[in-house]
Formats: structure tokens, sequence, C-alpha cells
């Protein structure tokens, strides 16, 4: 895995990227994994399930994309604005 820069990771937050070709905001980090969770800025609204599976709010649509390839070795291809940004050590 390429060594990514904490500080340069939170730049992201707010941020619009592409995924799948739908505009999403990145409202959350998970540095862990590390992984981007993405709002879907469409308006497109679904059915958000509770702690229980019963079916809760409409609420937008909440995409979480790992930010590396299945290999680990790039940036997902899904995020292609991640190419042009800078955020390795």
């Amino acid at each position: 895995m390429l060594p990514i820069n904490p500080n340069k990771l939170k730049t992201l937050l707010g941020q619009t990227l592409t995924y799948q070709g739908i505009p999403c905001q990145v409202i959350e980090i998970l540095a862990d994994e590390p992984a981007l969770v993405l709002r879907d800025q469409n308006h497109r609204k679904v059915i958000h399930a509770n702690q229980y599976g019963d079916a809760g709010d409409h609420l937008p649509k909440i995409h979480t994309v790992p930010l590396f390839n299945l290999r680990r070795e790039r940036l997902n291809p899904d995020l292609p604005e991640l190419a042009a940004l800078d955020l390795f050590i």
C-alpha cells in the first residue's frame, strides 16, 4: 500500500468528487482502511434501515469507497479526481 499523508487526506473533507459518474461530497474519512464516505449530491434519496433492519428515513445515498484499488497499489480508478491530487508522503 502506498503511504498516504493523513493531513493531506483531511483536505478532501467537504470536497466534491465524482464516483461512478455521480457528483458526491466527501463527508468522512476512514483513515484505518483507508476509505472515503461520500454523500450523493444528485438529491436522490433512499430509505435507510435502522439498527434493527426496519425502514427508516429517506436520506441521500451514502457510498463508502476505498481509497485504493483491489491490489492496494494505486488510487481507486472510480475516483478519477484523486489522480490529480498529491496525497502521498
